[in-house]
């Protein structure tokens, strides 16, 4: 039976608190649809549709107050077509996200591949368990005080608590709770040790452990599977990439940024018919090619992202400026992009990236693009040594963003 539509109630919001609630929105999504698949989890997957649900409410709402506002002529227009591309292409990333959660609903073993797809060691931030054990220095506390990512590095997607999900910032953390979080290597190696947790990674979060699907003891399955690891990882991370990218574009009006965006989006094509190759060599392999639907579905989606991010891309090399309602919306947020020139009194100079995990000088902070000279560089091998005058983009937490300015430019920010 159908179920009935639910009525939408009608609640003004200013255009800045919209576009801070689906930046916000869509930042979560992001993580629990990936969470969702990887551990299976149905609930996970209700959860990521719910708030697809809310930013086209937020859409809504947003066209109806910029139809309020009524901009005359075509300069009133063009300050408000940022936000119109934003919001469009933000709404068109909560589908595509939510199909990628949905997928628990179509394919059972789904987990399974997530996983054997997204090995660990070829993932920038993997997505992981950590079980909080007895003397963790903070059982007892909510969530929302451990601050974890400008103290530790990681965000927490989720609490799982026996056979409860927990997305309660309020949330108190207590012993046996599994934590869902993603992040870097290293951060996540140190958070466990914190937790007590010294088990090797594991996805397992209570079910029995399901059948493995695929005879990797056979060479060709085993040599087609590592050729999908590597594409689907580069497509999962460079769709999500250029999400980061496209926002950080559009919030500075960086051209070279955008145009770097679009030349993702042209690769994201040749890996997405790589991989689909791929994929259909490897059913050939396969008791059941149909268990490997869901991975499909999901590659289609993550080209569905790119295609967004692109779109947001495309407007600004059409030379519109971004509003500054967008511009004070996004640094609002509890995350935020930020550039900075690494100084010559830099605590990052000469540093390798390896060394920059340490939360001294990370402070919760992401970097996802820098430039030297003319080239922008998005990937980082642990051994990729800082130098002077590179200039940084970076995510990280709005609490901390003044203390990682000071370790990027000391003479700039100092008291």
């Amino acid at each position: 039976m159908t179920k009935p539509s639910k009525k939408f109630k009608y609640k003004p919001l200013s255009l800045k608190e919209i576009i801070r609630e689906m930046k916000k929105n869509i930042d979560l999504m992001i993580d629990l649809a990936y969470s969702a698949i990887k551990f299976g989890s149905k609930e996970l997957a209700d959860e990521a549709y719910k708030m697809e649900q809310r930013i086209h409410e937020l859409t809504f709402l947003l066209n109806f107050q910029i139809i309020q506002a009524h901009p005359r002529g075509l300069d009133g227009a063009k300050k408000l077509e940022p936000i119109v591309v934003m919001g469009y292409a933000i709404d068109k990333i909560s589908d595509a996200l939510s199909d990628i959660a949905r997928v628990v609903y179509i394919n059972n073993d789904i987990s399974y591949f997530s996983q054997l797809f997204s090995d660990i060691s070829y993932v920038p931030e993997p997505i992981v368990k950590i079980v909080v054990h007895k003397g963790c220095e903070f059982i007892g506390q909510p969530r929302k005080d451990i601050h974890f990512r400008s103290i530790h590095g990681v965000d927490l997607i989720a609490i799982r608590r026996e056979d409860e999900w927990l997305f309660e910032r309020d949330e108190m953390v207590l012993t046996d709770d599994i934590l869902i979080v993603k992040g870097e290597i290293q951060p996540i190696i140190e958070l466990k040790k914190i937790c007590g947790d010294q088990d090797p990674f594991s996805f397992d979060i209570g079910e029995q452990e399901k059948e493995k699907i695929i005879d990797l003891e056979n060479t060709d399955i085993c040599e087609k599977v590592e050729e999908i690891q590597r594409n689907y990882v580069l497509i999962t991370d460079i769709s999500e990439t250029m999400i980061e990218l496209a926002l950080a574009a559009l919030f500075f009006k960086n051209e070279e940024v955008a145009e770097d965006v679009l030349e993702m989006e042209e690769l994201m094509d040749g890996l997405n018919i790589a991989l689909e190759k791929d994929l259909l060599d490897l059913a050939k392999l396969v008791e059941m090619p149909r268990d490997l639907t869901g991975i499909m579905r999901i590659v289609f989606s993550c080209e569905l992202i790119s295609d967004a991010a692109a779109h947001i891309a495309e407007n600004i090399l059409k030379g519109f400026e971004p509003h500054p309602i967008l511009q004070q919306a996004i640094r609002e947020t509890s995350e935020i992009v930020v550039r900075e020139t690494l100084s010559e009194d830099s605590y990052f100079k000469d540093k390798t990236y390896s060394e920059l995990q340490d939360r001294r000088y990370k402070r919760g902070f992401h970097i996802i693009a820098l430039k030297r000279e003319d080239k922008w560089i998005y990937k980082f091998k642990p051994d990729f040594v800082f130098e002077k005058e590179d200039l940084l983009i970076g995510l990280g937490p709005l609490e901390t963003v003044a203390q990682w300015r000071k370790c990027v430019n000391p003479e700039k920010y100092k008291e």
